[in-house]
């Protein structure tokens, strides 16, 4: 079976006689034969909870209205789906995989160094204690889970990790990826299970752009009512 799907990218070049400037740029629009044996659904961090509530409210609505039905015809047409919950949460539906060594060479930076909000003699450089963050964390370890619209069934791979991905999708041969969860400019951009460490590894990535929404700024609140 095929899909034929109406789908776009960005132009970053011009035609010859077009001087090759910004506002020269745009869309351009085709329509890809998608083998559906070929392809995938990635389910990235579809949550049950969150400890943002003005973006738990619209990513709850995102799923009930497009994560589910999108889910439920992937699985009608036979195309396979890829549960990406984030390792804490997976760890609950699927064993995981042996520890791959992430690192080469040295071990740097430091352990204290890592992580945004950095400790001991780096706190210097680190953003500030966050008094939510602790009691978020607490919430996470009972509440979080995948949202039932989204639950994988039986057989469905639940995956912890890019390299696991990675296997799974070269196992089945599959190249084109169809990306759905949140949030857009976090999870589904940076994880090493999301678009751009699966770009770099040469797989055709296609973001369902109304099955997803972002972590907005203060001053764009305003322009999603809009």
């Amino acid at each position: 079976m095929v899909l034929h799907l109406p789908c776009r990218y960005y132009r970053v070049y011009t035609d010859p006689d077009v001087p090759c400037v910004e506002r020269n740029f745009h869309h351009v629009e085709r329509e890809l034969p998608i083998p559906v044996s070929e392809a995938a659904l990635i389910l990235v961090d579809v949550w049950s909870t969150h400890y943002i509530d003005s973006w738990l409210q619209r990513a709850a609505e995102v799923t009930r209205r497009k994560i589910a039905p999108l889910l439920e015809a992937a699985r009608r047409v036979g195309m396979t789906e890829i549960h990406v919950p984030s390792p804490e949460i997976a760890d609950r539906y699927a064993k995981a995989p042996p520890a791959a060594a992430s690192r080469s060479g040295p071990d740097w930076p430091p352990v204290a160094f890592r992580k945004i909000y950095r400790s001991g003699e780096h706190s210097a450089f680190g953003r500030n204690p966050e008094p939510r963050l602790r009691a978020a964390i607490e919430r996470y370890k009972t509440e979080l889970d995948i949202a039932k619209p989204a639950k994988p069934l039986p057989g469905e791979p639940v995956i912890h990790t890019g390299a696991q991905m990675h296997q799974v999708l070269a196992k089945r041969k599959i190249l084109h990826l169809f990306y759905a969860g949140f949030a857009t400019n976090w999870c589904v951009l940076y994880r090493d299970y999301g678009i751009l460490a699966m770009s770099q590894l040469g797989y055709n990535i296609v973001l369902v752009r109304d099955a997803t929404t972002g972590i907005e700024f203060h001053d764009t609140t305003d322009a999603l009512a809009a």
